[in-house]
């Protein structure tokens, strides 16, 4: 499902506040081959919560991240996520897609808050039944996005020589690296277990819930990575690069043991509370989340969470969160979808790396698997 676009072999493209973050792959999944990945740090200023700020200064970006990654092709499918992609689930009498994409466009407004003229629509229906009374209706999954933000990602990538191919909601890429094979399209069977998916990037931080592969609720949550990184900057003095060692390398308390040889246990110990407080605040924030999630939709119940984006590397954040929220909380693996690797790909590293790349891996694989 995707905003503007065709599918086709490309190149799934995070473009995130900090990074660049690119996946090439061939086949489907569970066969698909990475043919290659690529990451570039990008400057402050380009990207903010999602959104691009200096569409000159990423095409310069792409331009340097195309020249880096030499990967083969110039199609792209783009990632959006922020404030002004908008995710709603809604009923409709059964009809042709034809008759749905009118009735749609005339009552987008009912469901939406971006004005219809200013937005960017698409739909995918997602399940058929028959209520009560006999009528068959269908569950509809409408997703908007404000038609200048999309613009803007859209003319970055065409001045730096790109074709896009589709943008398309983070969210749903997200599902597609992770969420087991289903079909698409259920056609009245018994729903089955819901996946939640908090995906804790650079500036923006969001929570997918999805049953049976197909999204059900998203939302943006105020928190993201760079708080880990910021709090311990202020609080241990340390520059960015060394608070990122810290993050990975002592991170929480909890079953993977600090890296002792190269820290001493009173830092180990300071860490620990700093970068407590903050996971407590983002225990919190996805907690409200669920909950809002549970009080809209209170038939399916959520019982697993799957942590992705830069904060996943965070030590032992899923076992602190599990605690937390009482959920099972693990980190998300989207190499699982990927069947082999192309020679000259190091495994060890890619792997340590792997829930960063679940947005792009999204982009890159075909829709309906």
């Amino acid at each position: 499902m995707a905003l503007t676009g065709t599918r086709q072999d490309s190149i799934g493209l995070d473009i995130g506040k900090s990074s660049i973050i690119g996946v090439q792959l061939a086949g489907k999944a569970p066969a698909a081959v990475l043919r290659a990945y690529h990451e570039r740090t990008i400057p402050e200023g380009v990207v903010f919560e999602g959104e691009v700020v200096d569409v000159d200064l990423l095409t310069a970006e792409l331009k340097a991240f195309m020249r880096e990654a030499r990967m083969k092709g110039k199609v792209v499918q783009i990632g959006v996520g922020n404030q002004k992609v908008i995710v709603r689930n809604i009923e409709t009498p059964e009809m042709s897609d034809e008759e749905l994409r009118g009735a749609i466009e005339f009552q987008a407004q009912d469901y939406i808050p971006i004005p219809v003229a200013e937005a960017v629509l698409d739909f995918q229906v997602v399940s058929r039944y028959t209520d009560q009374d006999g009528v068959a209706k269908q569950r509809v999954l409408l997703v908007a996005a404000q038609r200048d933000m999309v613009e803007r990602f859209l003319v970055a990538a065409k001045k730096a020589g790109l074709s896009v191919g589709g943008i398309d909601a983070s969210a749903f890429a997200l599902i597609r690296a992770l969420s087991p094979a289903v079909s698409f399209v259920d056609q009245g069977a018994e729903e089955g277990v819901a996946l939640g998916v908090v995906n804790i990037s650079s500036s923006v931080s969001s929570l997918v819930v999805a049953v049976d592969g197909v999204p059900r609720f998203t939302r943006t949550i105020d928190f993201a990575h760079d708080h880990f990184t910021r709090i311990l900057i202020e609080n241990q003095g340390v520059e960015p690069d060394d608070a990122e060692n810290l993050i990975e390398g002592i991170g929480l308390p909890g079953a993977l043991p600090p890296d002792l040889e190269t820290y001493n246990q009173v830092t180990v110990d300071e860490v620990h509370g700093i970068l407590g407080s903050a996971a407590d605040e983002l225990a919190d924030e996805v907690r409200r989340s669920i909950d809002y999630f549970q009080s809209q939709d209170y038939t399916t119940r959520l019982d697993s969470l799957v942590l992705t984006g830069r904060g996943a590397l965070l030590r032992n954040l899923d076992s602190y969160l599990a605690e937390s929220l009482g959920l099972n909380v693990m980190v998300g693996n989207p190499l699982l979808k990927v069947s082999e690797v192309a020679k000259g790909i190091d495994a060890n590293s890619l792997m340590l790396i792997a829930p960063r790349l679940a947005v792009a891996v999204g982009l890159a694989l075909d829709e309906v698997e």
